[in-house]
C-alpha cells in the first residue's frame, strides 16, 4: 500500500473510532417553532431544493469523505448509488492522491458511474495552491468526476497536526480568488471541522465563492484524528474540540453574507434532518453530514439508500410539525 493509500485507510479507521467524535449537541439552544395545529396536509409538504440547476429531493449534501483506497472505492460506490436514487448531492474526498497516483483515479471515477445525474462535488485542498498546483490541477479533479462544482477545503489546523502536513498558508487569498475566476465551475469553500470565522467568510464572499460550508466543531474531529496518527497524547486532548461550533459558525456566516448571493451549508455534527431544519431556520441553505452515511456505506448501498430516504421522510415530518409547507 502506498503512503497516500495508507493515510486514507488510517483516516477511515480513525473516523469510525468513537474517540473521534466531539459530543456537541448541535442547535440544542434553538427550539423549532412547532405547531400543534399545522393547518397543512403532510402529503403537501415539499422538502425539495435546487443546486446548480438540478432538483434535490431534500437539501442534503452527503459530505466529502474518501477515495484513494480499495475500501474508498466501495464506499464511494454505495454513496453514489444513494445520491442518485434519492436525488441528493454528494462530495468526494480529497482528490490530490489521484493526481499524484493515477491508479487511484478509479476510486473517485466510480462516483459518476453510479450517479450519472446527481449533483457531484470535486474536492481538493486550497493549501495545494502553495505546493505546486495551479488552476489546471483543480480542473483535472473536476474533470475526473465530471463535477458540477468544486469543494475547496481549508484545513489549517488539520495540516498543522498531520505528520505529513502542508502548513504554508501564506498568500492563499489572492490565489483562491484567481482560481475561482478560472476554474469554470462554482466553488464552495469548506472548513473541515473547526468552524469558519466571520473574517474569512467576508473575504471569501468578496472573491466570489458560490458557497460556504461552515463545518463547525461537532461530530468527527480531524484534529483528533491527526493527533492520534502523530501519536501525541497531549495534542489528542488539547485540540480535539478546537474551533467554533456549527451553530455559531452558521449564525456568523449568515450574518456576514447578508443579501449577497452565496449559499451557506451547515455541517459539523449534523446527525439528523431535524438539526438540518434548525440550521435552515437560522439561515443555512443546505445541510451536510458524513459519518451517519459512512456507517451505512460500509455495509451496503441498500442500507445507505434507506438512511438517506429516512432523512427525507424525517425532514418532511419535522416541517409538518412546524407548519412549514416548503423548505
Amino acid at each position: 500500500m502506498s503512503d497516500i493509500a495508507q493515510r486514507k485507510a488510517q483516516h477511515l479507521s480513525l473516523a469510525m473510532d468513537e474517540g473521534s467524535q466531539v459530543n456537541s449537541c448541535q442547535f440544542d439552544s434553538y427550539q423549532l417553532p412547532v405547531r400543534s395545529l399545522p393547518e397543512i396536509d403532510l402529503k403537501d409538504v415539499d422538502t425539495s431544493s435546487e443546486l446548480f440547476g438540478k432538483k434535490l429531493r431534500q437539501p442534503l449534501i452527503i459530505a466529502s469523505m474518501t477515495g484513494g483506497s480499495l475500501q474508498g472505492t466501495e464506499i464511494n460506490k454505495n454513496l453514489a448509488i444513494a445520491a442518485e436514487k434519492c436525488r441528493v448531492a454528494l462530495g468526494v474526498g480529497s482528490q490530490r492522491a489521484a493526481l499524484e497516483k493515477p491508479e487511484m483515479r478509479a476510486t473517485f471515477e466510480v462516483v459518476r458511474k453510479y450517479a450519472p445525474k446527481a449533483v457531484v462535488f470535486a474536492n481538493m485542498g486550497a493549501v495545494q495552491l502553495n505546493y505546486g498546483h495551479a488552476a489546471e490541477s483543480y480542473k483535472r479533479v473536476v474533470d475526473m468526476v465530471e463535477a458540477d462544482g468544486l469543494y475547496l477545503h481549508i484545513n489549517a489546523m488539520q495540516e498543522a497536526l498531520q505528520p505529513e502536513g502542508d502548513t504554508n498558508f501564506k498568500f492563499l487569498i489572492s490565489k483562491i480568488e484567481l482560481l475561482i475566476k478560472n476554474i469554470g465551475v462554482p466553488v464552495f469553500v469548506k472548513e473541515v471541522g473547526n468552524g469558519i470565522d466571520g473574517e474569512t467568510v467576508k473575504r471569501l464572499i468578496g472573491m466570489g465563492v458560490a458557497g460556504i460550508d461552515v463545518a463547525g466543531v461537532g461530530g468527527t474531529s480531524w484534529t483528533w484524528i491527526e493527533a492520534k496518527r502523530a501519536n501525541n497524547a497531549n495534542f489528542v486532548e488539547w485540540f480535539k474540540d478546537w474551533g467554533t461550533t456549527t451553530e455559531e459558525a452558521v449564525r456568523v456566516s449568515v450574518g456576514v453574507r447578508g443579501d449577497k448571493n452565496c449559499k451557506v451549508i451547515a455541517s459539523g455534527g449534523i446527525r439528523n434532518p431535524i438539526q438540518g431544519l434548525k440550521a435552515h431556520l437560522l439561515g443555512a441553505d443546505y445541510y451536510s453530514a458524513a459519518r451517519p452515511f459512512l456507517e451505512k456505506a460500509l455495509i451496503s448501498d441498500e442500507e445507505t439508500v434507506k438512511l438517506v430516504s429516512d432523512w427525507e421522510k424525517g425532514l418532511r415530518i419535522a416541517m409538518f410539525g412546524c407548519g412549514r409547507k416548503k423548505w
